[in-house]
């Protein structure tokens, strides 16, 4: 049902004919309406089409348009009505304006996407930028509010704060489905990211009010300003880390004046400052595994426009320090399939606590899944739940600083009973055989199943007495009981009678 709104309202746009009857842009330093937000994602995919693609994911109460756009250098990165993008390259989303009367996001979103759309695809006119592409894509979400911030007023058009409209974990029993209260934005949003899928690895809101990084949980069970960290809290605490140390005002930050003392150098885990619930982080990391944070931008929650190119100056280094740590750094786990292979679930664990969820997906060709993980040796273990029996191995490989590791995993035959993992293509001594995730130029360590060819392999008679064993195993409880029934019934046989049966 979700799927199916989404495929009615998303739209790819069609490029406009003729630049004679724009109208000139709108002042750089100042708030752009919902108006200037649509004519802007129009025109940047018009001066790059192959590479900077808009859409239209929904409309809010009122009807205004909510509007995305998509930078990328792989075709198959972009999503349509009928097809999510390639999970094979990573992913991240920037979402502005969820609170109607906190714009600063979203007006340095536009800046952000300015830079994207001009470097696209055209190697050398910023090579940051070539960089963050060539690891991945990045998805901008203007404005999920477009009615609050036309009347300047925290929640939408009817009045809804959408950060507390999601289903939530604790006060929902049926979580995740839907309570049924949720707002077209909610949903909206809820369809966008539900159809990019595992390749989304990374999204944050943008807010205002405070200068702090904002990480999960943001609810609790008390009700009381406690800590309630995620399972993956030492990865998510790395990455909010990366968007913090880039700009000293917010690294400094240990909170002012009624929360003095309160962030811990300019983070803060959601239920230690203040709980809430039915939040886009919660949901979102809980639903759909994606490691989701919260941005207090600035303490004024509407700032004067004057002051809109020194928070760019501030916010500039580290919007792209986030970008870098879920796209340029990390480990990929790519499980191949054969042509012609059966579909059947997956899972891939990461074994490294505290570093990333464990993710299920069912597919009968190659399908990625990706951990932002920093530095460091890890483990993963990849299990294969079709058949009889299920197979599983563990890889394990070392992830090194600035560079996103590719590890490549195909299900085993019958009589891979022993598996080794081995380099599939040469490390750091030759450069120039090495594999990418994501077409770009980054090394990558890559890894395959092969098996062990000191130990020869079992017969193949082995798979069906094992399965004959299985079958004796459960039906030797059903004899048994049997003939303790058939005793009660029959009575105890005396020892003339047993006698006489010899």
């Amino acid at each position: 049902m979700m799927l199916a709104l989404l495929l009615s309202t998303l739209l790819l746009l069609s490029v406009p004919g003729s630049c004679a009857d724009e109208e000139a842009p709108p002042e750089r330093w100042t708030w752009w309406s919902n108006d200037q937000l649509g004519e802007f994602v129009h025109k940047m995919q018009e001066r790059n089409p192959e590479h900077c693609k808009a859409f239209n994911i929904g409309k809010s109460f009122r009807g205004n348009d909510i509007w995305t756009l998509t930078v990328s250098t792989r075709p198959d990165a972009f999503p349509s009505a009928n097809t999510p993008p390639s999970s094979l390259a990573p992913s991240f989303l920037y979402v502005g304006g969820v609170h109607g009367n906190e714009p600063l996001g979203r007006q340095l979103m536009f800046y952000m996407a300015e830079e994207l759309c001009a470097a696209a695809g055209r190697q050398g006119v910023d090579p940051e930028i070539d960089r963050i592409l060539a690891g991945g894509t990045v998805h901008l979400l203007f404005s999920m509010n477009p009615d609050g911030f036309e009347m300047n007023r925290r929640g939408n058009g009817k009045g809804v704060d959408l950060n507390r409209n999601f289903p939530d974990p604790i006060k929902w029993s049926k979580f995740p489905q839907l309570t049924g209260n949720e707002e077209p934005e909610t949903l909206a949003l809820m369809n966008y990211i539900d159809l990019l899928g595992d390749s989304l690895i990374g999204a944050t809101h943008l807010h205002g009010g405070a200068e702090v990084m904002v990480i999960p949980f943001d609810g609790n069970k008390s009700g009381k300003r406690a800590p309630n960290p995620t399972p993956d809290d030492k990865l998510i605490r790395y990455l909010g880390r990366r968007y913090v140390d880039a700009q000293p005002e917010m690294a400094t930050n240990n909170g002012r004046g009624v929360v003095a003392g309160l962030f811990q150098n300019g983070m803060v885990q959601g239920s230690n400052w203040y709980p809430l619930w039915g939040g886009l982080q919660d949901f979102f990391y809980l639903k759909n595994q994606v490691y989701f944070t919260t941005i207090e931008m600035s303490d004024e929650k509407w700032p004067d426009a004057s002051e809109l190119p020194k928070w760019w100056k501030q916010h500039r280094p580290s919007m792209y320090e986030l970008l870098k740590a879920y796209l340029c750094q990390g480990l990929t786990v790519q499980v191949d399939f054969p042509d012609g292979a059966k579909e059947e679930q997956v899972v891939v664990t990461m074994l490294n606590k505290g570093m990333g969820s464990q993710v299920r997906f069912k597919t009968s060709s190659t399908h990625g899944v990706h951990y932002p993980v920093p530095a460091g040796e890890y483990s993963v273990r990849v299990e294969w739940k079709g058949g009889w029996i299920p197979k599983k191995a563990v890889l394990s490989t070392e992830v090194r600083p600035d560079e996103r590791t590719l590890l490549r995993a195909q299900k085993p035959g019958e009589s891979n009973v022993n598996i080794a993992v081995v380099p599939a293509a040469p490390r750091q001594e030759e450069p120039a055989k090495k594999e990418s995730a994501a077409g770009g130029n980054q090394p990558m360590g890559t890894f395959a199943f092969e098996p062990d060819a000191r130990v020869p392999p079992r017969p193949t008679l082995f798979p069906y007495v094992r399965r004959a064993s299985v079958v004796v195993i459960f039906l030797l409880p059903v004899i048994l009981s049997r003939r303790r029934w058939a005793g009660r019934v029959n009575g105890p046989r005396t020892r003339h009678a047993l006698r006489n049966t010899v």
